[in-house]
This record gives structure tokens, C-alpha cells and sequence, in this order.
């Protein structure tokens, strides 16, 4: 109760009906709902817990409190499609290193060597946690016989036990053959050797034999030389061979090497005495033909004339210069007195 006071005032003062907070029914959220009954009240302080549908989980805080202002705290829970966990497949793997995956993420499914992958290579994350279209198998291949024998070559697998499908093998040529076509063969899926096999075919060398200055190829050039096969050279006229006469073809298609040369044939006329000086120590080229003229006091002894063979001798053999007999006296006397003067001033002395 209240009394008027003599100032025209209320004591206590008049009370005030207020309006009674509450916060409206909780808001509603996408495939999820809440545990607040109908009709309810909800007064500030009051709180609402929410929870999502199958195949949904719940993002945030799962409640919501009403506040003093007669509103709903925030943010408010969210309820999100459920993902898909790395599926396992045995004998293969899926790409990637994620572990989990978002609706509608989309894999591929690898089979490990010597496998085939059965089913569907792609797969993608379907509501509850899902793969479709359903995760593939991977099964073994048939392996592949031995390799085949190829004639005159050998393959690089000699000491491998099974050949799965996916697995090459290696082809090298004997020597003296070339490989033609490819040089490896693969195991197939169907358990078969891809075709076609190498071939091993004789090796020629394919460019004729190099020319030489001075001297020719001996035989026919045109014709086909396989590994082995051996050509022989020879000089021009007036031309010796230095060096091996002949070249073979190698294993690697060319010809070996060095190739022999042909020089010029010269021959030294010898040091004869009494011989003339503009002859002395020459030389001259094969097939040269010398005639020989003495100094004066000398006589030739033999055939006046010679010539330059491809031996580098001379033909008929170079004659000599005799000292004719007075000649000699005149030398013999000139010597002698030559000793006297010298004994004779050994006296002196």
C-alpha cells in the first residue's frame, strides 16, 4: 500500500508493471532441430540444445542461451553433410594423401604393378559417408612366358623369374649384326609380348672404303662389305705404303683405323768418290734415270748409267770413279813431299 503525503506526493512511490523478458521459440537449422518442447517459455538464462539429423554433424556450439534482451545467442549451431573416410583397396592405392573427403569429392584408384584394376577408376563421396560407384578391386595379371628368342641377339632378363604384365625386356645383337626396329618388348595385360620382336641383322659397313692420295683400292669398291670383311690398298707408281695394307670392317659399322699412306719414293744417290758434286747427295724420284760423270783424274768403272727403283735402290748398281794410274803418281809424289817437308822442319826445329 501507499500513503498520500502532505507535499501531493505517493510514499513508497506508485510501483511500475513492467512487461515480463522472454526470448521468442528458438530458431530452427538446416537437417537439424532442437530439444525445446512447443509452446514453451524461454526466459533470459534459459538454454536450448540442438542436434543434426542422421548423416549430418554438428558445426559450432551445440546450445544457444536467451539473453537478457530477449534474444538468442549466436552464432547459432550449423549441421553439415557427414564426409567419406579414405576407402582401402587391396593391391592398390587411391591418389592422393588426403584421409577424409567432402561430399561429392571425387578419387582415383590406382592398382599396384602386375594388377588390373577392376570396377570403376573414379569414385566420389555420396551422402553418408558413401563412395560411388562402389570402390573397384584390383586382381593379378597372367605373367608372360619366357621372352622369345631372337636369332643372332639375347635379351637383358635372363635371370628373372616371372614376367608380369607392365615388365620390358632388353635386346642386344651378337657382334657383327645390328639390331632393327625397336630395341625392348613389353608384357601386355592379356599375358603376351607386344609385337614386333627385334631382329639381329648382319652388320655391313654401309660407307666404302676412304680413298687414299696416291694409291687405290684394290678389288671391287662397289661391292657390300659385312663385319670382318678386309680390303687391301696399293701405291701409284712411284709411291710406297707406309702402314697397313689393309682395313677391315668394324663391328660398329665403320672402318678401323689408321688408314695407310702412300709417299713418294726417293732415292739418296750414294756418296761415291770422284763422282761429280751436282750429283753427290741428291735425291731423286722413282723411274729417274742418272747418268754418272767422274771428276776430272778419274775413270768410270762400270755401266755410265743407273736408275731410281721403287725399292729406293739404284739399278743397274751405282759404277765407280777410278783414280786414273798417273794421277795417282802425281797424289803418291805430292804426299811424299808433303812428309819431307814436315820431317824436315821437325830437324830445323
Amino acid at each position: 500500500e501507499i500513503q498520500c503525503q502532505p507535499n501531493n506526493t505517493w510514499e513508497p512511490p506508485v510501483p511500475v508493471c513492467e512487461q515480463e523478458v522472454r526470448c521468442p521459440a528458438p530458431p530452427s537449422i538446416a537437417n537439424g532441430q532442437h530439444g525445446a518442447s512447443p509452446g514453451a517459455r524461454h526466459s533470459p538464462g534459459s538454454v536450448v540444445l540442438y542436434s543434426c539429423a542422421e548423416g549430418y554433424s554438428l558445426l559450432g556450439n551445440a546450445s544457444i542461451r536467451c539473453t537478457a534482451r530477449g534474444t538468442w545467442s549466436r552464432p547459432q549451431p550449423r549441421c553439415r553433410a557427414i564426409g567419406c573416410t579414405r576407402p582401402e583397396i587391396e593391391n592398390g592405392k587411391v591418389a592422393g594423401s588426403e584421409t577424409t573427403y567432402n561430399l561429392e569429392d571425387i578419387i582415383i584408384f590406382e592398382c599396384n604393378f602386375g594388377y588390373a584394376l577392376k570396377g570403376s577408376q573414379e569414385s566420389q563421396c555420396q551422402f553418408g559417408g558413401k563412395w560411388h560407384p562402389p570402390v573397384p578391386t584390383c586382381e593379378k595379371l597372367p605373367p608372360c612366358p619366357s621372352p622369345p628368342t631372337i636369332r643372332n641377339g639375347q635379351h637383358d632378363s635372363k635371370g628373372v623369374a616371372e614376367f608380369i604384365p607392365g615388365m620390358a625386356v632388353r635386346y642386344h645383337c651378337d657382334p657383327g649384326y645390328l639390331l632393327a626396329g625397336k630395341s625392348t618388348i613389353s608384357c601386355l595385360p592379356s599375358g603376351v609380348w607386344s609385337i614386333p620382336y627385334p631382329r639381329c641383322e648382319v652388320l655391313h659397313c654401309s660407307k666404302p672404303p676412304p680413298s687414299i692420295t696416291n694409291g687405290r683400292l684394290k678389288g671391287n669398291a662397289s661391292a657390300t662389305f659385312p663385319w670382318g670383311a678386309a680390303v687391301s690398298y696399293s701405291c701409284d707408281p712411284g709411291y710406297s705404303l707406309v702402314g697397313n695394307a689393309s682395313i677391315s670392317c668394324t663391328g660398329s659399322g665403320t672402318w678401323s683405323q689408321p688408314l695407310p699412306q702412300c709417299k713418294e719414293i726417293r732415292c739418296e744417290f750414294p756418296d761415291v768418290q770422284g763422282v761429280k758434286k751436282a750429283i753427290k747427295g741428291s735425291t731423286y724420284r722413282s723411274g729417274t734415270n742418272i747418268t754418272l760423270e767422274c771428276d776430272d783424274g778419274y775413270v768410270l768403272e762400270g755401266i755410265g748409267h743407273t736408275q731410281c727403283q721403287e725399292d729406293f735402290s739404284w739399278d743397274p748398281p751405282v759404277p765407280a770413279c777410278k783414280l786414273r794410274v798417273a794421277a795417282a803418281a802425281v797424289l803418291l809424289l805430292l804426299g811424299a813431299g808433303v812428309v819431307w817437308k814436315i820431317i824436315s822442319k821437325q830437324k830445323e826445329g
